[in-house]
């Protein structure tokens, strides 16, 4: 179930009614605590980061600050390098975040296709991304 975050003519959806959105320095601060976790634990904190980075993107679509959208899709892209490097030791926590990217990308999809044409290029070009890295967490899922 989603609900509308207020925005204009582009409201956004929240992934749920009771998940609060992160600020920045939510983000950075949960970004940190993933830079430091165990290898088991790095993939599904930097997703967690990745899906906060995402709906950050969408508030900042949603508000017309192009500036903003374009920083925080450089940040998503330095974080899913961090994703792809990071172990996925722990298969529950494998499949959470496999679950979550999933989600995020519907999110930079339903993103994609409202963005405005300064915005498009770097959101396909992370939506493309992201897809890569989604394929091989459920190749990962599927093998274990």
């Amino acid at each position: 179930m989603s609900i509308l975050v207020a925005g204009g003519p582009m409201a956004r959806a929240a992934s749920s009614p009771d998940e609060p959105l992160l600020d920045a320095p939510a983000l950075a601060l949960l970004e940190q605590r993933a830079d430091e976790a165990k290898p088991q634990e790095q993939c599904f904190l930097y997703t967690e980061v990745l899906h906060g980075l995402t709906e950050a993107a969408g508030r900042a679509m949603a508000a017309g600050d192009e500036a903003q959208v374009a920083e925080t899709m450089g940040r998503i892209d330095r974080v899913m390098h961090k994703i792809d490097g990071a172990s996925a030791g722990n298969a529950r926590r494998l499949k959470n975040a496999e679950k979550l990217m999933e989600h995020t990308e519907r999110r930079l999809s339903d993103m994609a296709r409202a963005a405005t044409s300064n915005e498009q290029a770097a959101v396909q070009a992370t939506l493309t991304q992201l897809g890569k890295l989604h394929a091989t967490m459920l190749r990962l899922v599927f093998s274990k």
